[in-house]
């Protein structure tokens, strides 16, 4: 199923979603050969969308959602298509830039609205996590990624530098408002133009709102269908950017789930005690490590299966043991703190999805 979404920007903003229409009952296989975008429209389509979890897929044990089984798609590699090389250019040293589009702080201790500065400055438990991802064993997962340039084989770094925040609060949504590609593209493109912004390929352009705003048109509590999503637009002049939508994922837990019955978080707490940030990082995650295995630059022709599930959309919702402090379900540590994070699919390995590697 494919949704587009005028553009008023003369760009291409590509997205392929990671998975399934989680609506829609069945999927056709999806070919390596990407579907040439139409300048001016948002797209949707079968890859970089990571999907909800349907409340009628498990139950509630001990406070925490459990699925029928972990993964729908099974956790063991024999149960899953191997994950391919499809030819493409992957970003093998990740960078990332968080935009939070609001009038206020998203996050606890997060920048002030209207404010700018070094990720290294991010107070919020979404920087503390953003700056400490890079080096952990838990993104060294990623290492076993790489793209063919002529007959060298160039793996994706252990390193995810989290390099500048922007809290843009100009016109910015409340609880209720959309907000389009078009909107998305035009924040983008108002943060280069500002200075508050800084082009490069290699990062990740992260766009965080607050609570019940519909981040893209699909984040809707009455048709969910999407937790977050990575993507691309083209530049007049060219460049590309890659970009990621990143809704208020606490919207939709076990306890407040959609009205169609899905949601993003499977508890309704967190490690941290901070609920919108503890719900937050595992779909970061998500988007970062499949925008550095499966980025749009010559066509979104990374790493993913023979039904289109990148690295992380293989291990959605699969966590390798959990353990609980009295705060909230947490599976890893990163930096010191612990964080309920999804599994990765490692590549090299017959273990298939992991929280850490080696």
């Amino acid at each position: 199923m494919r949704i587009s979404l005028p553009l008023a920007l003369a760009a291409t903003f590509a997205v392929v979603a990671c998975s399934d229409n989680p609506v829609d009952p069945t999927r056709a296989p999806l070919s390596a050969k990407l579907s040439q975008s139409v300048t001016g429209q948002l797209t949707l389509g079968d890859r970089t969308v990571f999907r909800p979890l349907s409340l009628a897929s498990g139950q509630s044990v001990g406070g925490f959602f459990t699925p029928k089984a972990e993964n729908p798609a099974g956790t063991e590699k024999f149960s899953q298509p191997d994950i391919h090389y499809w030819g493409g250019s992957l970003i093998v040293s990740q960078r990332l830039a968080a935009i939070y589009y609001s009038k206020t702080a998203i996050f606890a201790n997060g920048p002030r609205p209207g404010s700018t500065g070094s990720g290294s400055s991010d107070q919020s438990l979404v920087g503390y996590f953003l700056n400490h991802i890079g080096g952990s064993s838990y993104w060294n997962i990623n290492t076993t990624y790489y793209q063919q340039v002529g007959k060298d084989k160039q793996f994706v770094n252990n390193t995810m530098d989290y390099t500048s925040f922007w809290a843009a609060n100009k016109n910015a949504p409340r609880s209720g408002d959309v907000v389009t590609g078009n909107d998305m593209v035009n924040l983008v493109e108002a943060g280069f133009a500002a200075g508050t912004l800084t082009y490069d390929p290699s990062t990740l352009y992260m766009i965080f709102t607050g609570p019940g705003v519909n981040l893209g048109g699909g984040f809707d509590p009455n048709h969910l269908q999407y937790c977050a999503f990575h993507s691309a637009y083209i530049r007049n002049n060219g460049q590309i950017v890659q970009v990621s939508a990143m809704p208020y994922d606490a919207d939709f837990t076990p306890a407040h789930p959609s009205n169609d019955g899905f949601l993003c978080v499977l508890q309704d707490g967190g490690a941290n005690g901070d609920i919108g940030a503890d719900a937050a990082v595992s779909a970061v995650a998500h988007e970062t490590e499949e925008t550095a295995t499966d980025p749009y630059i010559n066509g979104f022709l990374g790493w993913f299966d023979s039904h289109g599930e990148e690295n992380a959309d293989k291990c959605a919702y699969t966590y390798g043991g959990v353990s609980n402090n009295g705060l909230g379900f947490w599976n890893i540590t990163i930096g010191t703190k612990p964080f309920l994070v999804q599994q990765n699919w490692a590549n090299t390995t017959p273990e298939g999805c992991l929280k850490s590697y080696p």
